[in-house]
């Protein structure tokens, strides 16, 4: 049971975080708005105050793009039933990233240049970095429901929140639960070779070696990768018992997936739940 547990809890509590933090945080940043249209009445008529989603609409985490998508939707409209912010009405905003950070930056400049305030996203760490840099320069407040790279909020930027735990946490959680529960058993590492995936990675490590018990097997993937018969086979010829996979849960439902039909029945241990379109 508890490793069942380990497997869904993160993954489910992200969930959570990405449907229902987003609105709290958006209602509660949007109050940085309110200054500037404070003096007009309820009933004046004013532009409408765009605030923006950032994320992967389209692409192997559009599924995570539109959780963002319509946590901030029910926060607009929950202010909006309530009068908008002195009289005028929040207008949502959503622009595509793919989950790239060259894309990422190219938005985050076409919202500092239309003067948008507030944005929700991004979603990928490897996004959420260079954008918020930008953001900071522009006076945009920006806030992740989902970017854990430690380094979102290393730099100590005044405009950046984020609403998911840090890689830090989770991936040394991780480790001393392996030590703990699977000391006896060959432990693999896999990171998917992203920002998110080798922070988790790294930490996940570390607290394996803090405790005496250093993985088998380290590999990394493609953060695109679909096909893990390399994997597997490195996996099974390493005799590995336990898998830490440090990456995303599309990749990691083909991963459970692969290694069930190639008859590697492994237990997988993850910071997000696993889901698969195929």
């Amino acid at each position: 049971m508890e490793d069942y547990f380990l497997n869904t809890f993160l993954g489910a509590e992200m969930r959570s975080l990405w449907v229902g933090l987003p609105r709290l945080f958006t209602i509660l940043a949007l109050g940085l708005l309110a200054a500037s249209t404070a003096s007009q009445s309820a009933a004046a008529a004013c532009p409408d105050i765009p605030m923006a989603v950032a994320g992967p609409m389209t692409g192997d985490w559009a599924l995570m793009g539109e959780e963002m998508r319509r946590g901030a939707q029910l926060a607009a409209d929950d202010i909006n039933a309530k009068g908008g912010i002195g009289g005028c009405k929040i207008a949502l905003v959503v622009l595509d990233d793919q989950g790239n950070p060259v894309t990422a930056i190219a938005i985050a400049k076409a919202f500092a240049r239309d003067r948008v305030r507030f944005v929700v996203g991004h979603y990928n760490s490897g996004s959420s970095i260079p954008a918020s840099q930008i953001y900071a320069k522009n006076n945009t407040v920006m806030v992740s429901p989902a970017s854990t790279n430690p380094g979102l909020t290393e730099f100590k930027l005044w405009n950046v929140v984020r609403t998911a735990g840090r890689d830090d946490v989770q991936g040394t959680f991780a480790g001393e639960y392996m030590v703990d529960h699977f000391a006896a058993r060959n432990l693999a590492i896999v990171s998917d070779g992203t920002p998110y995936g080798d922070g988790l990675a790294n930490k996940a490590r570390k607290a394996l070696r803090a405790k005496g018990h250093p993985e088998k097997l380290a590999i990394k993937v493609r953060y695109d990768q679909t096909n893990f018969g390399d994997l597997i086979g490195r996996m099974k010829a390493a005799k590995i018992d336990v898998a830490f996979f440090a990456g995303l849960g599309d990749q990691l439902g083909r991963l459970i997936r692969q290694s069930d039909e190639a008859d590697m029945h492994l237990q997988f241990i993850s910071g997000t739940e696993p889901w698969s379109r195929v």
